[in-house]
């Protein structure tokens, strides 16, 4: 027998003929060398002889004991609890032999937990995957997961990417002054960069800003307070640093209308504050490098910077005028989607048992609530809408149906309205008749001419003559005064 520290196996040496039989012994042989703290002061065990008698499993098996294992093993095996002999289960008495005691169902096999691979993707491939997201959804994963944050921040050419093959060449170019990070945290997320309100999305081009409206109003100042600004410590006037600032418009309302410089009186000319301050330091500070100041490099450096404020005007255009068209593709787009949720709503309706009608349909405010989400219509929204519209169909038909169908009931002939004037009937008797109101004799009314010719026989000859009479016009509505 071999363990983890012996091996001990079973000799017998040979047996003389005349000589009876020794007692078997074992060798140990060691096969593992002493080792840890205590190896120096061990000694190293060497093989030596064992008496069989003292090792363990030698004995020899009772007679019926070698069945028993066996029939253990297989109910074992099968799941059936085994009671030994001498033991007595609930239901029996005798001691005897082993009984089964209950069935017991083997165990569900364990699931091994998948190993996830050591080796994480390539950075290539992460570019190429990345490459095709969204804009959107890339700032999303800069934001919200911390292994993407610096991998989107040192490939400024994936965000391009992305821009490119969602986008193409309608939209336009970023600024030099812009990254492609800024570009697109300014196109697609939303939250002042000031006040860090979170339901601001206007993003004013002009100043390369998102704001609210409270925030760019504290920020920007109008041109004749900017013309105060521009002046050195000693008084100078520079008037000509306007044109190296960005400028924006505002309406007489306060309202942002676009990139300025303004060209009516109504619209006022705005700057940034800081870009007002920046602009003076900057032109200090050049003064200052240059002790003798030439025209030639003054007109340099004012060249610079216009060309700058140029580029950032001619980008603010593209992109309103791009805004503007997304805008209006999106408004018609809705509005298709609500024409077909209307018509999609009136079929299903139609089917109805009992059907309802257009007109009852749009004196539902449901249903007028339905058909102003611009959304594709479906059988999910249709069955929400049902209960609700067959609801207040319901009511509309116990108050008399839609308003023009009451308003007509109720002005029908041999009913008198609030103002409408009553109608004389066939089945009143003679004395049972209402009575009509008295009217005052009409000027060139001539009951033998009638009222046509009469009146014009009494007309001026310069005025021109009335058409001639019709017998086929149509005849009073007295419905008018019950609508309005």
């Amino acid at each position: 027998m071999v363990n983890a520290k012996n091996v001990a196996f079973k000799v017998n040496k040979q047996t003389p003929i005349n000589q009876g039989p020794l007692q078997a012994y074992g060798t140990v042989i060691n096969c593992r060398k002493p080792g840890g703290k205590r190896a120096r002061d061990q000694k190293e065990v060497r093989s030596h002889h064992v008496p069989l008698a003292n090792v363990e499993g030698t004995l020899k098996r009772k007679r019926g004991e070698e069945e028993e294992e066996g029939a253990h093993a297989l109910f074992t095996l099968l799941g059936i609890e085994v009671i030994p002999s001498g033991a007595t289960s609930l239901g029996s008495a005798s001691p005897d032999r082993g009984a089964l005691h209950r069935w017991q169902p083997p165990k569900a096999p364990r699931i091994r937990k998948p190993k996830l691979p050591s080796k994480g993707v390539d950075m290539d491939c992460w570019f190429i995957i990345l490459s095709f997201s969204d804009p959107a959804q890339l700032l999303e994963m800069r934001s919200g997961i911390p292994s993407c944050y610096y991998f989107l921040r040192d490939n400024p050419m994936l965000w391009k990417h992305s821009r490119t093959y969602h986008y193409g060449s309608d939209l336009p170019e970023p600024p030099s002054e812009l990254t492609e990070y800024q570009y697109a945290d300014l196109r697609h997320d939303h939250g002042c960069m000031s006040c860090k309100a979170p339901n601001t999305r206007k993003t004013y081009w002009a100043f390369l800003r998102r704001w609210c409206k409270t925030c760019l109003q504290s920020k920007t100042l109008k041109e004749h307070d900017a013309m105060v600004m521009l002046r050195g410590p000693d008084g100078e006037d520079l008037p000509f640093l306007a044109n190296c600032l960005p400028s924006g418009i505002f309406d007489s309302w306060g309202n942002f209308v676009g990139v300025g410089p303004a060209t009516t009186h109504a619209l006022k000319t705005v700057f940034l504050l800081s870009d007002v301050r920046k602009i003076v330091t900057e032109y200090l500070d050049f003064k200052a490098q240059h002790e003798v100041m030439r025209a030639e490099d003054l007109h340099a450096w004012i060249v610079a910077r216009t060309e700058l404020v140029e580029e950032r005007k001619a980008f603010a255009h593209k992109m309103e005028a791009w805004e503007e068209t997304i805008r209006n593709e999106r408004s018609y787009d809705y509005s298709a989607k609500k024409s077909a949720r209307k018509t999609y709503f009136q079929q299903k309706a139609s089917e109805l048992t009992p059907a309802i009608s257009v007109r009852e349909m749009e004196c539902c405010p449901s249903y007028r609530r339905a058909i102003a989400i611009p959304k594709e219509p479906n059988n999910t929204s249709w069955l929400q809408l049902k209960p609700k519209l067959e609801k207040e169909a319901a009511e509309l038909k116990a108050k008399g149906g839609p308003p023009e169908d009451r308003a007509r009931v109720s002005s029908t002939p041999g009913m008198t309205s609030g103002t409408s004037t009553p109608i004389r009937s066939m089945d009143f008797p003679q004395h049972q008749q209402p009575q009509l109101p008295y009217m005052l004799p009409m000027i060139g009314f001539n009951p033998g001419m009638g009222f046509h010719n009469g009146l014009h026989a009494n007309l001026p000859p310069n005025l021109p003559s009335l058409p001639p009479p019709h017998s086929h016009m149509p005849p009073h509505n007295h419905t008018h005064s019950h609508m309005f």
